[in-house]
């Protein structure tokens, strides 16, 4: 990568006991020139090994999550709208009236109304946070969905000249990833949509939707322009459906793998859970039949009397 270069890395975990993994990316960890296997292997080693660096470094790193849908920051939205009713309730005790001069009753009675006016508008408040909360976690979760099946993408920018690095290592046990890392010089920039490099489908989507804007009716005399230009843009328009679902396809076919192993995960740890439980049962079970019959061995019989 050269300086100001884009770079984006593209992770997708397919299998594995975890669907969890950590990333890092980072460089340059060799210089624009190394250009043989045996010296960037050499450069990587001085690099991890021995700390050389000789520019700005640049270094993103990570976990990237498949088997959660994390909504921390949202879980309880219920339970904080309920215990802000509770701190506005308040108990109207009649005892203190009594005793009191009309003024102090016409004093207190006005406080009383005033209180209530202010305690309606935080309840209305609250219940209007509430739901602007219950629809942006509405929206936060149809994202998640939305994104379940396509793979995890982190970009950097590079701030010298250099090889740059990516690797993916599993959080713990054995995974199955298909990950890929995208230069955005050679792929045309990033994707405004994303905010990532181009993907390949879709720089080459582009190219040929510039091939077809440079092509004209200009060789096929018995061809008119207005038609050329329907035919040009029903074929943009059926290359772009294409490409739509064919990334709905693997998305959905990746969905479907990631479901079926988090489902596994899921009853594996139910059955260990269960398994657990079961032990303790049986472990507490026989330490109390110990008990018992130590007790009764050492003439306790006396203590139950007659």
């Amino acid at each position: 990568m050269n300086l100001g270069d884009s770079g984006t890395l593209s992770v997708l975990i397919t299998d594995g006991d975890s669907l969890r993994a950590n990333f890092m990316l980072e460089g340059p960890f060799a210089r624009s020139d190394v250009d043989t296997t045996q010296n960037i292997v050499r450069a990587e080693y001085d690099f991890v090994k021995k700390g050389n660096r000789w520019t700005e470094h640049t270094m993103d790193r990570g976990i990237i999550d498949f088997e959660h849908l994390q909504i921390p920051e949202w879980a309880d939205i219920e339970e904080r709208f309920n215990r802000e009713i509770e701190q506005q309730h308040y108990d109207d005790d009649d005892s203190i009236w009594n005793g009191l001069s009309e003024e102090e009753t016409k004093k207190l009675m006005e406080d009383k109304r005033r209180q209530n006016i202010e305690r309606h508008r935080r309840i209305e408040t609250a219940r209007r946070d509430k739901e602007k909360l219950l629809e942006e976690r509405a929206k936060h979760l149809s994202k998640k969905v939305k994104a379940e099946g396509e793979p995890r993408e982190k970009t950097i920018y590079a701030k010298a000249d250099g090889w740059y690095r990516a690797c993916v290592m599993a959080s713990f046990n054995k995974i199955t990833v298909e990950f890929e890392f995208r230069n955005g010089r050679e792929l045309g920039g990033i994707d405004t949509e994303t905010g990532h490099v181009f993907t390949c489908e879709k720089y080459e989507e582009l190219k040929e939707q510039r091939l077809l804007d440079e092509d004209t009716a200009e060789d096929e005399p018995s061809i008119k322009a207005e038609d050329f230009q329907g035919v040009r843009d029903q074929i943009r328009e059926l290359r772009r459906i294409l490409n739509q679902i064919s990334t709905m396809q693997n998305t959905a076919r990746n969905r479907m793998k990631q479901h079926g192993k988090v489902s596994e995960h899921s009853q594996s740890k139910m059955r260990m859970d269960s398994l657990a439980v079961t032990v303790l049962f049986i472990v507490v079970s026989v330490y109390q039949a110990y008990t018992i019959q130590r007790w009764f061995s050492k003439g306790n019989m006396s203590l139950l009397g007659r």
